[in-house]
């Protein structure tokens, strides 16, 4: 909750984290402010959700704010249509721990920052802005006309979902049958590069650095990535 937030030992932490998240949204060109909505619409509302990004060990990586919609508000066939999310399965992730273990692979993990925010939005949705934003920035104005997907908007996992297979595609991956969570590079029949995708982390295995490295850099044409280094705990798993 916002309140407990602010009064917490970690208020200045989660108040940046605001600040930030909002910055995000204005940078990625997510909303337009709007005094009043058309007579034929409604607004879905919002909150901000406060979470914790923790290492293996417990210790605090990042303080994240995130400004979302309250998607059960939206009417299907209005508002929506499709709906799936990027989560790899569960037997998948084994699967390329194992492989990555038996052919001695470079393990690497990105966080893909606002990983929502990049697929443009199909239909017309206007949000409640959560009133400490309006109140900071608003100027009287309490909507949003939403441009791009937002957090838990119902097609938001869709969007993103359709504009990463279009990156990944273009860098040459293929997308796995048996689970579209998996993009793997070959080269000449052997795999140079396994990419799997769990919402907006990656987790990047190769065959040496400088492709690993080659691959950051390719992401970052289309992509703000948050570089996390070696891999070391993924899902609850702690990696060594």
């Amino acid at each position: 909750m916002l309140k407990e937030a602010l009064l917490s030992p970690y208020s200045k932490q989660w108040e940046k984290a605001i600040n930030s998240e909002f910055n995000q949204l204005v940078k990625a060109k997510v909303f337009e402010w709007v005094e009043c909505l058309p007579n034929d619409k409604k607004a879905v509302g919002s909150h901000i959700v406060f979470k914790e990004k923790l290492d293996g060990h417990g210790n605090h990586l990042k303080f994240k704010a995130q400004i979302v919609a309250q998607g059960f508000s939206q009417v299907p066939g209005l508002d929506f249509t499709e709906i799936f999310l990027s989560v790899a399965k569960f037997m998948t992730l084994q699967i390329f721990l194992a492989l990555t273990a038996f052919l001695d692979l470079e393990f690497h993990q990105v966080d893909v920052v606002g990983a929502y925010l990049q697929g443009d939005l199909d239909e017309e949705i206007y949000m409640k802005v959560p009133n400490r934003l309006a109140e900071k920035y608003g100027n009287g104005q309490k909507f949003w006309r939403l441009k791009k997907a937002l957090y838990e908007l119902k097609q938001a996992g869709r969007q993103w979902k359709k504009h990463l297979h279009q990156v990944m595609t273009k860098l040459g991956f293929t997308r796995a049958m048996a689970d579209d969570c998996l993009y793997v590079l070959w080269e000449h029949n052997k795999i140079v590069l396994m990419v799997l995708i769990y919402v907006d982390d990656m987790a990047i295995a190769g065959k040496g650095i400088p492709g690993v490295v080659l691959f950051k850099q390719n992401l970052l044409k289309d992509f703000k990535i948050t570089d996390l280094g070696e891999l070391k705990f993924i899902l609850g798993i702690l990696v060594t």
